[in-house]
């Protein structure tokens, strides 16, 4: 009995897998970084945030029919007070790349990382 040329089914299966983890772990794919002016590149004093960065993957399915919104509740004091956002950024990776493309797009999914900006300071005179 002759051996096919062809890579036999189980590893095949077994590559596939190699490839689907490692493109999973693999460092981001493509960055969207939305900033305040002064912040990253050519920094004077920079953004500066009030908080660490916060993640959350987000996933739209039947293309973007169904989405999942992301309400950010972390940036604002006891009293309720908001103080905004200091820095955004969108990011995907090639796993969440190839499974938007095996699924022809029916299932997106990408990480969004925010920091939070510092509260102003009292305005107002002393008397």
């Amino acid at each position: 009995m002759t051996r096919s040329p062809l890579i036999p089914f189980r590893h095949r299966i077994a590559i596939f897998l190699c490839l689907v983890a490692f493109t999973s772990a693999s460092p981001g794919c493509y960055t969207y970084h939305v900033y305040q002016v002064g912040g990253p590149s050519s920094r004077e004093l920079g953004n500066q945030p009030s908080t660490e960065w916060r993640h959350k993957t987000l996933n739209a399915l039947a293309w973007g029919a169904v989405r999942q919104d992301l309400p950010i509740d972390n940036c604002q004091l006891p009293d309720s007070q908001r103080f905004g956002i200091e820095e955004i950024k969108i990011e995907t990776n090639m796993g969440y790349v190839l499974a938007s493309a095996a699924t022809l797009g029916l299932w997106s999914p990408l990480e969004v990382s925010w920091r939070c900006a510092r509260p102003h300071g009292a305005t107002g005179t002393l008397d």
